[in-house]
C-alpha cells in the first residue's frame, strides 16, 4: 500500500513538472514576443507571428499632417 503512495506522489510532482514545463514554453513562444513588441510601440500580427512597424500614412501621400488639403476639397457643398 505504501508503495502505491509513493508512485502516485511522484505521479502527481512529475505532473506538476510537466504543467510548469509547458506554461514556461507557452510564455516563451507566444506571450513574451507579444508584450516586447507592444512595448516597443509596435502592432503584432497573430496570422504570421511578428511584430510590424506601424507607418504613417503621409509617408505614403507624401501631404504632411500640417499641410492643408487641396482647394476642390475645401469648398461648400451646394444647397
Amino acid at each position: 500500500m505504501f508503495r502505491f503512495f509513493g508512485r502516485l506522489q511522484l505521479a502527481y510532482v512529475g505532473l506538476f513538472f510537466a504543467a510548469i514545463a509547458f506554461v514556461a514554453i507557452y510564455q516563451a513562444i507566444y506571450v513574451w514576443p507579444i508584450q516586447r513588441c507592444q512595448a516597443r510601440g509596435g502592432w503584432w500580427s497573430d496570422k504570421y507571428h511578428e511584430c510590424g512597424t506601424p507607418i504613417p500614412i503621409w509617408r505614403f501621400t507624401g501631404r504632411l499632417p500640417s499641410t492643408p488639403q487641396s482647394p476642390g476639397a475645401a469648398a461648400p457643398a451646394p444647397k
